[in-house]
């Protein structure tokens, strides 16, 4: 491939409208080119029709980044043009970048790329295309405007915490579909009355005034964690919707819950044997770990021991964390095994079993388990053939997290909303 080829496939641009291309020595590693382009063999005055006259050239300095860290500059020669009969001057058309601007398009496109991975930061992007990091801010805030989603059928809500935005709120709010886990919408606050204004507007704006409905009537399914502002603004904004509570949230208080009582047995014995397998071991505890492994020799207690030998010793001299712990399993399973036809029944026999335990770290969970209990056992209704939680927008926070750690963090969040939207959805791009 010629350079000449190069060049004109680089800036996307018909070789046949070229008149000449010239390199440009340098004394470091940049790459410079000078090009002219051929002229337009009839120019017309815009405002009186009357023949142009090329009255000399320019050159316009463009930043063509082509090359990875390695700077490209292009200077196109650009004719200037005078009107004998009116007197006004215009330049020749600049088919390499935008009015005004010294950034070619070729060069914003792979800046827009680079920004859609999310491991990518302005700061890195800017280096990698020879740029300032101010450019790339602009950029990608001139060529990147995203709109919120319609509503879906399954919405899932979650919040991430963003106490760094320069709106005055600790949280962002994700609204997500949890058919496909497409972002619907990025919201500056959780708080209730920001909520009522945001889902209010969405009624007002697509109320159907014949049929009284509104874009909200689409949403059929809400899942959410254990917000009561998210349970409020379900019922009022989306009345007809099933509201289901998300399962993981449930379990994250119920594994609280028993790591209290782990905790208080550690703080309540001055054994060190025991403090130690309450420290060391304390992933025996976790659900479906494999107790029943080849025994190991142990120094401290000088004899062979396995998972579930271990597990008996402490359930010996701590019979509270024995209840506790089988009835976390018990819940666990629960969740794992019921469906929605034997959800009412089963979840009572749950809650009669935290009532009667005597255990005052599970108070929290009991007290839960009644508030949220239809909620809960809504939460076993299956959806395009998966039982409804939060697992997925979960998932789209691990990735809003190290978005934003990649980052460095962020603190404007009209930006912050634009780049999460377009990192995490593959269908939302650029205009340029």
């Amino acid at each position: 491939m010629s350079i000449e080829k190069f060049i004109t496939d680089t800036l996307n641009i018909d070789p046949n409208t070229i008149d000449s291309i010239e390199s440009i020595r340098s004394t470091d590693e940049s790459v410079a080119v000078r090009i002219k382009l051929k002229p337009d063999p009839d120019p017309k005055c815009p405002y009186c029709g009357t023949q142009l006259v090329c009255n000399g050239f320019y050159n316009k300095k463009l930043i063509h980044s082509i090359l990875i860290n390695r700077p490209c500059t292009v200077f196109f020669a650009r004719r200037r043009y005078i009107c004998r009969h009116c007197e006004c001057t215009f330049s020749e058309p600049n088919r390499f970048a935008g009015k005004g601007e010294n950034v070619t398009y070729e060069t914003k496109i792979n800046v827009l790329k680079d920004l859609k991975e999310p491991s990518m930061t302005y700061t890195s992007t800017a280096r990698r295309n020879n740029l300032s990091t101010t450019k790339v801010l602009q950029i990608f805030d001139k060529h990147v405007s995203i709109s919120r989603k319609p509503l879906p059928e399954v919405l899932a809500i979650d919040e991430h915490y963003f106490p760094a935005s320069d709106f005055d709120s600790l949280y962002i709010c994700v609204l997500m579909d949890f058919k496909d886990g497409t972002i619907i919408d990025i919201l500056p606050d959780r708080k209730k009355d920001y909520l009522i204004s945001y889902f209010g507007n969405i009624r007002n704006e697509t109320l159907n005034k014949k049929n009284g409905r509104s874009e909200l009537s689409n949403v059929k399914y809400v899942s959410i964690d254990l917000y009561d502002t998210y349970k409020d603004i379900a019922r009022t904004y989306f009345r007809k919707a099933i509201i289901c509570a998300d399962s993981f949230h449930v379990i994250e208080h119920l594994t609280k819950g028993f790591r209290a009582v782990r905790l208080r047995c550690r703080r309540s014995t001055q054994d060190e044997d025991l403090q130690y397998l309450l420290t060391k071991f304390k992933y025996i505890f976790d659900h479906d770990h494999f107790l029943d492994n080849e025994p190991k020799y142990n120094k401290r207690f000088n004899r062979y021991m396995n998972y579930r030998d271990m597990m008996n010793i402490l359930f010996e001299r701590f019979p509270d964390l024995k209840k506790a712990y089988y009835l976390k399993e018990s819940y666990l399973l629960f969740n794992e095994t019921c469906t929605l036809k034997d959800a009412p029944e089963r979840l009572a026999d749950q809650i009669g079993a935290f009532a009667d335990s005597g255990i005052d770290e599970y108070i929290e969970f009991y007290n839960l388990l009644i508030n949220w209990s239809q909620e809960i056992i809504n939460s076993f209704t299956v959806v395009y053939s998966r039982r409804i939680n939060n697992s997925y927008i979960e998932s789209r926070n691990r990735q809003i997290e190290s978005l934003f750690v990649n980052a460095n963090g962020f603190t404007n969040f009209h930006r912050t909303r634009t780049r999460i939207l377009y990192c995490l959805n593959k269908k939302d791009t650029y205009k340029i």
